[in-house]
C-alpha cells in the first residue's frame, strides 16, 4: 500500500496548467474566452485552467513534455507498456483499436453483449464482425459473460480471424477469464482486445477482478470517468508488451482526436491517476468492505434480491464488481421504473439503471457508509410500502442476435426509408436500437428483422425502454434499407 503524500507524486499536467495560471499572461490567444476575463466569477475560476497549447502546457498529438510526462506515469500506474489519453471517452480508442487491425476488411469475433461503439469501430475500420451468442441469466435477461473454450472452438474453426475484443467487466460488473481467452487468441495469431470502460478501479487493489493488461490482452480501454474521479469523457487506451501496431494506432488516434482538447478534462485524468495510486488502495480496501455488509443488508429486505452470478451462472464469470448493485425486485409492486421515479422524488437518490423487474445502483469507492445506510432505508421503507404483491413479471425475452446480412460498413452507406414497426419483418435494418443504459444493440444497420427481432422490438416499446438510435423513440416505425444489395466499400 502506497502512504505516500499526494503531493509527493507529481501530476504534471495539472502542475502545468497552474502555472500557466499564476503567470497572468495577456491571452491573446484560443480559446475565446481570454481566460474568463470580464465573466463572472464562477465561469471565471472555471475559464482560467481552460488552456490550450500554449508553450509550457505541451501537445497531446505531439507530447513532449508535461503531457509525456503524464502519460509515462498512467503507463507506470496500469502496467502498461504506453497508454493515451482519450478525450471522447471510451469510445474513442476502441474506434482507433478496429482501426489500426491489418486489412481491408479484417474479421473479427465479438460476443453480441457488446457496447455500440464496437459497431461505430468497424464502420470505420470497415472490419467484419462475427457475433457470439451470450449465455443469459434465466431469471433476469441479463447477459453473462463467456466461456473460454467457446473463443477457442471459434479461433479453431475460423483461422482467417484477425482479433477478439472482448467486454470485460460487463455493464453489470462480471468479468471473465482474460488469461485464459488470450492464451487461446495468441496461440492462433489473433490479438486480444478489450473494452475495460468500467473497471478502471481494479488495477489499484487485488481483491477486485482482475485488470485485462495484467492477465495477457494486448491492449485495454478504460472509461476513467466511470469509475473513478474524472471529468465526463475522460478516458485512457493502454497497450501490452507485445502489442504489434503502436504506430497505426497512434495514427488512428490523432485522426479521430480533436485538436483542441480540453486540458480540464486531461488534467483530471492526471491527477485521478496520482490519487489512485496514493489513495486507491485505502479506498476501495473500505469500499470493499461496506460494500459487503449493505449487498448481504439488502438481499434480506423482501421483495428484492441482490443479483448475482452464481450457482448455475457462475461458471460464465471470473469475477464481479462488488461496488455494481443490481437488484431483482419481482417481489414489490413498482416495477423498476416506477421505482426509480419514487427514489428521486421521495429520497432524492437517482439510480444508474431501471428496467422493467430490475434496478441498478452503481456505487463508487468515494461513498461513505452513511451513504449505503441511506439507500438501505430508502429500500427498506419502499419495501414496506409496497410489497407483498402478487405482480406478474411475465417472461423476459433474449436479447435476439440477429442474422448479419451487410457488414457495419456497407449498411452505413445504404439508403434508408421509414416502414410501420408491424410492417418491417423479413426487412434489413437500417438503424441501430439500442436499451440504454447499458447500450448494447438489440439490432444493428444491416441486420434481418426476422420473426425473434420483432418480438423484442415490441417488448422493449410496449415496456416503455429507453433507447439509442431509432429515429421514432416510440418505435412505431422504424428505419430500413431501401436496397438489400450490397453498399459501396
Amino acid at each position: 500500500m502506497d502512504t505516500a503524500d499526494p503531493q509527493e507524486r507529481p501530476a504534471p499536467l495539472w502542475s502545468s496548467l497552474l502555472k500557466y495560471r499564476e503567470e497572468g499572461n495577456l491571452r491573446l490567444h484560443m480559446p475565446g474566452h481570454a481566460g474568463g476575463r470580464g465573466l463572472p466569477e464562477a465561469y471565471f475560476t472555471l475559464a482560467e485552467l481552460d488552456l490550450t497549447e500554449v508553450p509550457g502546457i505541451d501537445d497531446l498529438h505531439q507530447p513532449r513534455s508535461e503531457i509525456k510526462e503524464a502519460l509515462r506515469l498512467m503507463a507506470q500506474a496500469y502496467g502498461a507498456r504506453e497508454s493515451f489519453f482519450l478525450v471522447n471517452g471510451a469510445s474513442s480508442g476502441i474506434h482507433a483499436l478496429f482501426m489500426s487491425l491489418p486489412g481491408e476488411r479484417p474479421p473479427v469475433l465479438i460476443p453480441r453483449n457488446a457496447h455500440r461503439s464496437l459497431w461505430g469501430g468497424m464502420v470505420l475500420s470497415g472490419a467484419v464482425p462475427r457475433y457470439l451468442s451470450c449465455a443469459y441469466d434465466a431469471q433476469t435477461g441479463i447477459p453473462l459473460a463467456l466461456d473460454p473454450g467457446v473463443i477457442g472452438a471459434e479461433l479453431e474453426a475460423n483461422p482467417e480471424l484477425k482479433a477478439v475484443f472482448l467486454t470485460s467487466p460487463s455493464y453489470w460488473g462480471t468479468s471473465l477469464d482474460i488469461a485464459e481467452m488470450a492464451d487461446k487468441a495468441h496461440k492462433r495469431g489473433a490479438a486480444l482486445l478489450v473494452d475495460e470502460a468500467h473497471g478502471a478501479h481494479f488495477a489499484f487493489h487485488p481483491a477486485y477482478p482482475r485488470p485485462a493488461l495484467s492477465q495477457g490482452a494486448d491492449a485495454a480501454v478504460n472509461g476513467l470517468h466511470k469509475t473513478l474521479p474524472v471529468l465526463n469523457q475522460g478516458a485512457c487506451l493502454h497497450i501490452g508488451r507485445e502489442y504489434k501496431d503502436r504506430n497505426l494506432l497512434a495514427a488512428a488516434l490523432s485522426l479521430i482526436t480533436t485538436t483542441s482538447p480540453s486540458f480540464p478534462l486531461l488534467a483530471s485524468m492526471d491527477l485521478a491517476r496520482q490519487f489512485m495510486q496514493v489513495k486507491g488502495y485505502e479506498y476501495l480496501d473500505r469500499a470493499g468492505r461496506t460494500a459487503e455488509k449493505y449487498r448481504a443488508r439488502i438481499d434480506q429486505i423482501p421483495g428484492m434480491r441482490v443479483w448475482n452470478p452464481s450457482g448455475d451462472n457462475d461458471r460464465y464469470a471470473a469475477g464481479q464488481d462488488p461496488l455494481k448493485v443490481t437488484l431483482h425486485i419481482s417481489g414489490i409492486s413498482l416495477d423498476g421504473l416506477q421505482m426509480a421515479d419514487v427514489l428521486r422524488r421521495e429520497y432524492r437518490i437517482q439510480a444508474e439503471l431501471a428496467q422493467p423487474d430490475l434496478i441498478m445502483f452503481m456505487m463508487s469507492f468515494l461513498h461513505r457508509e452513511d451513504e449505503w445506510e441511506w439507500l438501505h432505508r430508502a429500500l427498506v421503507e419502499i419495501a414496506g410500502k409496497y410489497g407483498g404483491t402478487d405482480r406478474k413479471t411475465g417472461v423476459i425475452p433474449l436479447i435476439p442476435c440477429p442474422r448479419m446480412v451487410l457488414s457495419p460498413r456497407q449498411a452505413f452507406r445504404q439508403e434508408r426509408r421509414r416502414v410501420k414497426l408491424k410492417d418491417s419483418l423479413g426487412r434489413l435494418s437500417g438503424e441501430m436500437v439500442a436499451p440504454y443504459p447499458p447500450g448494447i444493440p438489440c439490432l444493428l444497420p444491416g441486420e434481418l428483422i426476422d420473426a425473434e427481432t420483432l418480438e423484442y422490438l415490441w417488448y422493449i416499446k410496449q415496456r416503455g425502454i429507453y433507447t439509442q438510435g431509432p429515429h421514432d423513440p416510440a418505435l412505431d416505425y422504424i428505419m430500413v434499407l431501401e436496397e438489400t444489395g450490397k453498399g459501396q466499400e
